[in-house]
């Protein structure tokens, strides 16, 4: 079993988690950055409580151009040009800057913390994952280091 596929299954575990901003408790309450963090601890390639992001306010990215959640994810994670595979990590735009991040099941489907909807499945072209005009806010895919 790769590592992709390893944390993919790992966030399986997790649908069906309230949304809760800041959160990281299965079956309580999660965000789409923690519930990556989650999914990595919970396939064992981290050990828990290594990525600490400290508190933040849910509409930090409103008004703001600087990659903070970009920042955390290139600690970790490396570009895909590729195919995107189980487990990479999906990053999307809402706002100026990359703020939202989802778990890829099986292109284009992704595993994510949606507010109000908690952990779900949705596909890469749903209403959710797209701008106002119907553009997907789609920003880059990235995969875990090994």
């Amino acid at each position: 079993m790769t590592a992709g596929e390893k944390i993919r299954d790992a966030a399986y575990g997790w649908l069906g988690t309230p949304y809760e901003g800041c959160a990281k408790v299965k079956g309580v309450g999660v965000d789409c950055g923690q519930l990556l963090i989650a999914a990595v601890e919970d396939a064992g390639l981290i050990q828990r409580g290594t990525v600490q992001t400290g508190t933040y306010s849910q509409e930090w990215h409103l008004h703001r151009s600087e990659e903070k959640y970009l920042a955390f994810i290139e600690r970790y994670c490396e570009p895909v040009t590729g195919e995107p595979q189980p487990g990479d990590f999906a990053l999307y735009k809402f706002g100026r800057c990359i703020s939202h991040g989802a778990i890829v099941d099986a292109w284009p489907r992704v595993i994510h913390a949606y507010v109000r909807l908690g952990v779900i499945l949705s596909n890469n072209d749903e209403a959710l994952l797209l701008d106002g005009r119907g553009r997907s806010r789609l920003a880059g895919i990235w995969r875990f280091k090994t």
